[in-house]
């Protein structure tokens, strides 16, 4: 399927191209006004067999900016029932009265801009704002419903999964280029891709099939595992289903799983050398839920301990999908986390959908209750089947795990920043890919085994940060505590991208700042993977100029406990130490000690 897909999009894009042909053979140093990109057929819009409709109108921005720019609108769809509408937005040029920039109001470069969850995004003023020429695309479909990805049939709707996952955001960087060109009569200086989330996912996506098309690419907390991430938000609910007894509207009470989080906070808080409500890296706490248990020494009061099924309910949250060996399928939900999102009253409708996209279910109709079926290890239908079918299904088509050689070859370069409690995706999987790509770009001088892939890659944790860097509240009311720990602010990510792209400064770190409760404020340095931000012992320690980047956090400790079951074997299949980049030696000793020891993590 996965070669299958690959032909098909070299297909797409060699009709791509043949349709930007009369834009790029049209551009010339005078330009042209925003009203004729649309009317006058030379341009290469109007007529063109690939543009189903288009317009062009000089409109502005939101206020408070307010700033005038030309909006492009266009559909392509090279197929009756294909309809991607892509929105480009162009700072005025000198004909239509633009002003101040390298070009009229333009600062001769693109921006394309991401969605989030199933749904695209058609709103570019934040890069028009900036002065670059923004984009954004629908992918295909309007809102953010994913279900039609299963025909009633039972056979996938590979239209809609295709333009989503990639035939959308494709077109959207070379239309935007072209019409850049046409409009300004030169070519863009560079070109990025900004988004977080499905945006970030789209970034990878074209940094690993679009490699030479964009210089700089910040794509943070990518849902770039997408069905095996999908798959994986359904586990807690399964867990409680199953251990704890709940079903929902109901599930263990939210102010329970409150006070657990906020104990696994206590017990691991003072790792990184201060106690600031933040576990500096989740994958070295190992605060067992049981010590919650109502009569425990230390438990919560009644209302907020648990009891003994919902404890081991907890812990499995926290542990993640194994299958009846014992074998990692895929991450948890870190400790200190918020819960509510995919494990509270009902469960996340992506993950309820993802199941149905994993399986072919063709009796689907939302609500769904055909998870409850399903069970964490049997009897009947287990986890580990849904995973394994999905994986076998429709994986190879969603997921975004390829190699970055044409991206690093174009001199492209790339940053991720991922909040180390994610509540929606679990940071883990785009650290496994991380660790692959070092694997891939290791060179002789090497003292970590990351600094080939630093050279253009580089990715970042947010210790205490949940998706995105979202303050607390913006998710509404029962989402969970918020994020009290270091996330960069206005736009200080995408400002230091843009120096290391055009002036090669390397982001040795970036400072982040809290968004939520957090009082006083925090600010912090986020490092690069895998060093950490250590406290200099002294000074204020809620401020960046105390701490400094050191140190390298990949150690058998956090690295081996999340070796992954065989992709396409999840039910029974081994170990796969290379998929994971890592040597299974390396493993040996800590696998052991951990099984001797009774941990959790490996019952």
């Amino acid at each position: 399927m996965r070669l299958a897909r690959t032909l098909a999009s070299v297909g797409a894009l060699v009709l791509a191209l043949a349709a930007l042909t009369p834009l790029c053979s049209n551009a010339n140093a005078a330009g042209a006004s925003c009203a004729a990109l649309a009317t006058d057929s030379a341009f290469g819009l109007k007529n063109n067999p690939a543009i189903k409709s288009v317009t062009a109108v000089i409109t502005t921005t939101a206020a408070p900016a307010s700033i005038r720019y030309c909006n492009v609108t266009l559909v392509y769809g090279t197929k009756p029932q294909q309809n991607i509408t892509i929105a480009v937005g162009l700072p005025l040029n000198v004909a239509d009265g633009g002003s101040g920039g390298a070009h009229g109001a333009w600062n001769g470069r693109t921006q394309g801009l991401g969605g989030g969850g199933c749904a695209g995004n058609l709103n570019v003023d934040a890069a028009v704002n900036g002065g670059y020429v923004g984009s954004g695309t629908d992918g295909g479909h309007s809102g953010g419903d994913c279900t039609p990805g299963v025909n009633p049939g039972g056979t996938y709707n590979l239209e809609f999964i295709e333009d989503f996952f990639r035939v959308g955001i494709k077109q959207q960087i070379l239309w935007s280029k072209a019409i850049a060109r046409t409009y300004y009569g030169s070519r863009p200086e560079y070109n990025y891709w900004n988004g977080c989330s499905t945006g970030g996912r789209q970034g990878y996506l074209l940094a690993q099939e679009l490699g030479g098309e964009l210089e700089g690419i910040l794509a943070s907390a990518p849902a770039m595992f997408w069905t095996r991430f999908q798959t994986a938000q359904m586990w807690g609910q399964l867990a409680m289903h199953d251990l704890a007894g709940e079903l929902p509207p109901s599930s263990i009470p939210t102010a329970k799983l409150q006070a657990v989080q906020q104990s696994a906070i206590a017990a691991c808080d003072a790792k990184d050398g201060v106690v600031d409500g933040i576990i500096d890296d989740p994958r070295v706490c190992h605060f067992d839920a049981r010590a919650n248990v109502c009569g425990q020494p230390g438990a919560p009061a009644i209302g907020l301990c648990l009891t003994s099924a919902e404890a081991t309910a907890v812990n499995k949250v926290w542990d993640g999908p194994r299958n009846k060996k014992g074998e990692r399928i895929w991450f948890g939900l870190d400790r200190g986390s918020d819960f509510p999102i995919l494990d509270g009253l009902t469960p996340f409708p992506l993950g309820v959908t993802q199941f149905e996209w994993d399986l072919k279910d063709t009796t689907y109709s939302p609500p769904s209750t055909k998870w409850q079926t399903v069970t964490l290890e049997g009897p009947g239908l287990s986890y580990a089947d849904v995973a394994q079918a999905g994986s076998r299904n429709i994986a190879d088509v969603t997921d975004t795990f390829g190699d970055l050689d044409t991206f690093k070859a174009h001199g492209g370069k790339m940053m991720t920043f991922v909040g180390s409690n994610d509540q929606f995706i679990y940071p883990r999987g785009v650290l496994n890919y991380y660790r692959q790509m070092a694997e891939r770009y290791r060179d002789r001088r090497e003292d970590t085994g990351f600094e080939g892939v630093q050279d253009f890659y580089r990715l970042y944790r947010a210790p205490g940060v949940g998706h995105c860097g979202i303050p607390a509240g913006v998710l509404g009311p029962g989402t969970g505590l918020g994020d009290i720990g270091p996330w960069p602010q206005k736009g200080a990510d995408f400002d230091a991208l843009v120096a290391w792209v055009e002036h090669g400064v390397t982001p040795t770190q970036v400072v982040g700042q809290s968004a939520g409760p957090a009082a006083p404020p925090l600010s912090r340095p986020l490092c690069p993977y895998p060093q950490t931000a250590k406290y200099k012992g002294t000074g204020d320690f809620h401020l960046a100029a105390n701490w400094v980047c050191g140190g390298n956090v990949e150690t058998r400790e956090t690295v081996c406990p999340n070796v992954l079951a065989q992709y396409k074997d999840e039910v029974d299949g081994r170990l796969d130490f290379e998929q994971a980049g890592v040597k299974p030696g390396f493993c040996a000793v800590e696998r052991e000690a951990r099984k001797d020891n009774d941990d959790f993590s490996f019952r």
